[in-house]
């Protein structure tokens, strides 16, 4: 019995030289190709519906290691993709059509969206901006030693205070950071900050930004970023870039 194939859609772009992605292996183990609409051109492979069909996409989703496998391929391929043209519009992971046909008919349902986004990110990069707070130590409250509980609970309750207050100030340097940086790119993007867990860090995250940079301007960004930090010393500050603009190539449709 042979199995159903689909269509694996990793991002629509313009200008785009199909000999130079050849031979690169995409999710599944299938060989990326092309396929072309009007002026533009969907960077694809076909995949086996036994493992990408909708029933198995909700299974395979469970499983982090094969999240973490697809994930990479789908990013090494846009980003390969994205060293030969000027303007991609990389698609959400899984994004999954039933034929080439159906990609293509999809593509000039989103086409005009598709314009947009390809004319804002042209020639440009996201930049990642993450800010945190570095752990400082917030000295106990001044209360007269005594053995009762309510000397404990003042001395508790105005350490919590301190903390709070300092943790409130450091955001405000955090968001005055990031409007710093705002002049230094073409379109920005504010995103919930990462936990913990996330981050592998003890210092909360105070901002989590992305910044879309003409790619003439990325050594003028970096330098602007040097320059702020040196304004924040209580802030750590990680910059990491350039890289696909996926922030910044979300379409207004679904």
């Amino acid at each position: 019995m042979v199995s159903e194939s689909g269509t694996y859609v990793y991002a629509v772009g313009r200008n785009l030289d199909e000999e130079v992605l050849s031979g690169l292996e995409g999710v599944g183990g299938s060989s990326v190709r092309m396929i072309s609409h009007r002026e533009l051109t969907a960077v694809v492979s076909t995949v086996d519906l036994e493992e990408f069909g909708e029933d198995a996409l909700r299974r395979n989703l469970e499983v982090l290691a094969w999240v973490e496998e697809t994930a990479r391929r789908h990013d090494e391929v846009v980003r390969r993709a994205a060293a030969i043209t000027t303007a991609l519009a990389p698609f959400r992971l899984v994004t999954i059509y039933r034929s080439d046909d159906a990609a293509c008919d999809r593509i000039e349902e989103l086409y005009d969206d598709l314009v947009l986004v390809l004319d804002r990110v042209d020639r440009r990069s996201e930049w990642s901006i993450k800010v945190f707070c570095r752990v400082r130590s917030v000295p106990s409250a001044t209360v007269e030693a005594a053995s009762s509980g309510v000397a404990y609970l003042e001395r508790r309750r105005a350490e919590i205070r301190d903390r709070q207050q300092a943790a409130g100030e450091q955001q405000m340097l955090a968001d005055q950071l990031f409007w710093d940086l705002v002049p230094g790119a073409a379109a920005t993007r504010r995103l919930p900050p990462q936990d913990q867990k996330l981050t592998g860090r003890r210092e909360p995250m105070a901002l989590n930004a992305s910044f879309l940079v003409d790619d003439d301007h990325s050594t003028d960004f970096f330098e602007l970023v040097n320059a702020t930090r040196a304004r924040y010393p209580s802030l750590d500050i990680e910059v990491n870039g350039p890289w696909p603009p996926y922030s910044f190539a979300v379409l207004d449709k679904p």
